[in-house]
């Protein structure tokens, strides 16, 4: 044990005495977890400018204007006069979204004729357009029920029997998960863990490399291969868990992010994820000779994780073998398992065979850290005897 402990000390300060590590495992992920919360702290995007083309200038075309001005997600700015106008404004990045009321609005309204409206919404920003597109839908569905509610009393029902024939069935919406339907709480979460396997493979590879440069592999070239191993990963796994568990307690509290799941059971994932990443880090790190070969080889996985952990493109979406592949990184059954508990209110039970697989990573992951660990001491070794020998070749020849 006390060669164990040696080893786990010697670790910790190889961190803490290298500025660049400190931030990669440190700063970036404090950095990375306030900033991008901040950023997106509004959760939906609100009041985005558009323009209003009415060519019917009638009073049931300006109610339609008033009533999309009158959702929370757009805000009508521009009158235009035309289509070109409007194309000019758009062009101008001074609006994202467009509606366009042709003339003859009212006269079909008043002729019981199907009416029509178009609207143009800049596809480039995705929220912008779905939230455009919604509030248009919205406006133009109450517009529409409006017209039949006094159509249907004018035929002789009363008010609420007009609503119940315009509406036979009301239903109400429950967003279960994400109560303000907003973009941060449905993102950050997985992206954040996506963030701590990054910088725990870049950081482990960044301290492997240093040890290379200045020599420290060859005071433990004589230790065991898996205590060399184990004892590294302690360090990173204490280091770590704190900070995990403060991501995912603190920092969801405070940006209102849903917190539901228990701590142990979030324990219980958080130390087979991470122990997959660390022991894959170690894995990099004794086979990197340069401390800066860990940023240039490992920071170029970013995408390529994000993709297969399914957070930008739903799983169901992806051919068969590229998803099979993404189970061999760890953020994907990571994401899967920490979010269903954080956010969804999940149990252990709930997702174990997200834990088995993060268990099998952590021993694949494990079992090549340590061949990778022996290979780098034995080359060592083998360094040194060569040393050896040619040393008392030259002390025999001297003689």
């Amino acid at each position: 044990m006390k060669q164990f402990w040696k080893i786990t000390k010697t670790e910790f300060v190889s961190i803490f005495k290298d500025g660049g590590a400190m931030l990669i495992l440190f700063g970036a992920m404090l950095i990375y977890g306030t900033l991008y919360p901040l950023i997106y702290a509004p959760q939906v995007v609100r009041n985005f400018p558009v323009a209003v083309v009415d060519l019917d200038n009638t009073p049931p075309s300006r109610k339609l204007a008033r009533m999309l001005d009158a959702t929370p997600e757009a805000d009508v700015r521009y009158d235009a006069r035309s289509l070109d106008e409007a194309e000019q404004l758009f062009l101008d990045r001074k609006i994202y979204g467009v509606l366009y009321i042709p003339q003859g609005y009212e006269k079909r309204i008043l002729a019981g004729e199907q009416n029509h409206v178009s609207l143009y919404a800049d596809g480039g920003y995705f929220l912008l357009y779905s939230d455009f597109l919604g509030a248009v839908g919205e406006v133009v569905g109450a517009a529409g029920a409006e017209v039949q509610i006094g159509t249907l009393t004018a035929g002789g029902l009363n008010r609420q029997q007009a609503e119940w024939t315009a509406q036979p069935v009301a239903y109400d919406v429950n967003m279960l998960y994400n109560p303000y339907g907003g973009y941060a709480t449905a993102i950050l979460p997985p992206v954040l863990i996506l963030i701590a396997q990054q910088l725990l493979l870049v950081g482990i590879g960044m301290v492997g490399g240093t040890w290379y440069e200045k020599g420290t592999w060859r005071r433990f070239r004589d230790y065991s291969a898996t205590r060399l191993t184990f004892a590294k990963a302690t360090a990173y796994l204490f280091l770590y868990i704190p900070l995990m568990l403060y991501m995912f307690s603190f920092q969801y509290k405070f940006f209102g992010y849903p917190m539901n799941g228990n701590h142990l059971d979030l324990l219980a994932i958080f130390l087979p994820y991470l122990l997959s990443v660390i022991f894959l880090g170690l894995t990099f790190g004794a086979l990197f000779r340069k401390r800066e070969t860990s940023m240039m080889m490992l920071i170029v996985t970013s995408v390529f994780f994000l993709i297969v952990s399914g957070i930008s493109w739903p799983r169901e979406g992806m051919p068969e073998w590229i998803y099979a592949l993404g189970r061999l990184v760890p953020s994907s059954s990571g994401i899967d398992a920490l979010v269903r508990i954080r956010t969804m209110g999940a149990t252990l039970a709930d997702v174990v065979p997200e834990a088995v697989t993060l268990w099998t990573l952590t021993g694949i992951y494990g079992l090549t850290a340590i061949l990778a660990t022996l290979r780098r001491t034995r080359e060592l070794q083998t360094a040194a005897a060569k040393v050896r020998t040619e040393h008392y070749k030259t002390n025999t020849e001297s003689e």
